[in-house]
């Protein structure tokens, strides 16, 4: 038997269990991604439409940013994140930065939209429009890490995701 390159199924065996931890793990912070998302959309409708929760939004959006700050440091420090594709990684942190930043130029906006009366789709505030190029990037990025992640979601029997949903 060559002792240079003894058999790898087992380190296989192991490399395999600690990519579906660490693929498990994350999917958990996927989740907790997933609902951030849904109350900011929510919330960009509404203020669009000077809708009724008008005075939660901006407190919806600081929550969905800080949120995402949680994320990015619980993903920093995933436990078996090396089992896990470093460009899939990199397209996620990318994906919430950009987006935490949206997020809060999302909640100046609908301060401003509280603070001096209401207008309608008002795409013309300077904050709408600061949250355009974070925005673009977060989609950008999320299109990236679901095109990674979906392969191994189904691998591992893990919740699949569009990137809209993140």
């Amino acid at each position: 038997m060559d002792m240079d390159n003894p058999p790898t199924s087992a380190t296989a065996t192991s490399s395999s269990q600690s990519a579906q931890q660490a693929a498990t793990s994350l999917a958990g912070l996927l989740a907790q991604s997933a609902t951030d998302r849904s109350s900011t959309v929510n919330a960009v409708n509404d203020v669009s439409q000077c809708g009724p929760t008008l005075s939660q939004d901006p407190q919806i959006f600081q929550s969905a940013a800080a949120s995402r700050q949680r994320l990015l440091s619980q993903l920093a420090s995933l436990p078996g994140r090396s089992a896990l594709s470093g460009q899939m990684l990199q397209a996620l942190t990318g994906a919430w930065l950009a987006s935490a930043t949206a997020d809060r130029d999302f909640a100046q906006w609908a301060q401003d939209e509280l603070s001096h009366g209401c207008t309608q789709n008002d795409q013309a505030d300077p904050n709408f429009q600061a949250a355009a190029a974070p925005d673009a990037q977060a989609t950008t990025d999320k299109q990236a890490f679901v095109n990674l992640w979906n392969p191994i979601a189904v691998q591992y029997g893990l919740t699949s995701y569009t990137w809209n949903q993140l």
